[in-house]
């Protein structure tokens, strides 16, 4: 009886957690897990100064290596080359240096492979298409947004993302906005495009029918005792925002509409750049804001079921927008309501006064109007987050998993149909 044998999937990414408590674009380490009962998956990430090791996973981890010290290396996993362009020739240099690692060792790795998926259509889906045409291997890119509007802003992108488009059997990415702007810089996308959002982990109740409202709860009740994982009461109701901080997020934004509305308290959990501008910000304004740093899966869903609302402040920029940031999908899964920016695929998941609300970038003023309307309705709070979570079923990792496996052995099966009629072609020319 023949053995059946899973596929040997190799996954490209420039981002991933530093350890086991790091959520830093978790949502790849999850997409590895969840595709391990049907691939072989190893996964190769950069190097990173603050790395530990992970084990008990189900999928292989193996980190590139640089000819530079770990200080000089721009390229580690826990950050992002977005700011490359504009930064100087050395740094140009030494990232060129650790790309050429990265890529050797994916040469390696990929040779014994049979499909190739990649994060980000630079620099890993860029390197995939390389070795695909190389080895002629299959191979999947995924776009999550910051990638694709470097590339339509550099010079030679176009013809960049043209070449990782041709050389991919698919193209997946993460919200109808993105899927417009790929097709607008290489066209030839529209053929081989599909729109997947990353998943998120369903707690709690099963089923939509077990989550039940208690509609004669007092104003300072939020939730039923039948409602998936939220507090029933809460002393110190507070607004919570969860992500990098950095200028897109637009939290000087959230900042602005507290200092309109006086007295509320914001938690905010993450790190970033911009974290000690945004410091002295709330101070200025007198805004009442912890800033906890970076947050582990266990706190950031502690902090998403004491919350009384997530705010995604979103904006923007000339030059990007988001892509759906996956605490979008993470809030609505835990039964929170949510008040996002309408800008990027935020306006796809979110249904304005249904499942969340939405207001407009950078207009704070709005903001601060959505955010007076749901402190003082703990009814409307709780319906909200109702359907919010009717919605995140719909993004179960399980779901999200299966439609990447169908598109990654389809990218297999057409490879192996072109392989036969190239064979067919060749013996027929002799």
């Amino acid at each position: 009886m023949k053995q059946n044998i899973k596929p040997r999937l190799l996954i490209l990414t420039s981002s991933f957690p530093r350890e086991p408590n790091d959520e830093t674009c978790g949502y790849v380490r999850q997409l590895a897990r969840q595709l391990a009962p049907e691939f072989n998956v190893t996964v190769l990430a950069p190097a990173d100064r603050r790395a530990k090791a992970i084990s008990g996973e189900p999928y292989k981890l193996i980190r590139s290596s640089s000819l530079l010290p770990d200080r000089l290396n721009p390229f580690q996993s826990a950050t992002d080359l977005n700011g490359l362009r504009e930064a100087s020739l050395l740094m140009k240099l030494a990232a060129a240096i650790a790309l050429l690692g990265f890529f050797v060792k994916a040469l390696r790795l990929a040779r014994q492979t049979e499909v190739i998926c990649s994060h980000w259509l630079l620099p890993s889906g860029l390197i995939g298409a390389l070795l695909s045409s190389g080895l002629r291997k299959p191979h999947i890119a995924v776009e999550h947004s910051g990638a694709l509007h470097l590339l339509a802003r550099l010079r030679g992108g176009k013809a960049i993302a043209g070449f990782i488009v041709a050389r991919s059997r698919r193209v997946i990415v993460v919200s109808e906005d993105l899927r417009r702007k790929l097709i607008a810089l290489c066209p030839d996308a529209s053929r081989k495009i599909k729109v997947i959002p990353m998943g998120v982990t369903m707690n709690g109740p099963e089923s939509v029918a077990q989550i039940t409202l208690d509609t004669n709860a007092d104003d300072e009740y939020q939730y039923g005792p039948g409602l998936y994982a939220r507090p029933c009461k809460q002393a110190e109701p507070f607004i919570l925002f969860i992500g990098r901080l950095i200028k897109i997020k637009g939290v000087d934004v959230l900042l602005a509409a507290l200092h309109e509305m006086g007295g509320a308290r914001l938690v905010i959990a993450g790190d970033g750049p911009e974290r000690r501008h945004l410091e002295d910000l709330a101070r200025r304004l007198r805004v009442n804001a912890d800033f906890l740093g970076q947050v582990n899966a266990a706190t950031r869903d502690t902090l998403l079921t004491a919350c009384a609302v997530l705010v995604i402040p979103s904006r923007v920029l000339a030059e990007r927008t988001e892509g759906m940031p996956v605490v979008c999908l993470e809030a609505m899964a835990a039964g929170c309501a949510v008040i996002a920016a309408r800008a990027g695929g935020l306006a796809e998941i979110i249904r304005d006064q249904h499942n969340g609300f939405l207001f407009e970038p950078d207009d704070a003023g709005m903001l601060a109007e959505k955010l007076r309307l749901l402190l003082n309705d703990a009814t409307r709070r709780a319906r909200l987050g109702q359907n919010a979570r009717r919605t995140a079923m719909d993004y179960t990792w399980p779901r999200v998993a299966a439609s990447y496996a169908r598109l990654i052995k389809d990218s297999l099966d057409d490879h192996a149909i072109d392989n036969d009629t190239s064979a067919n072609a060749e013996r027929a020319a002799c």
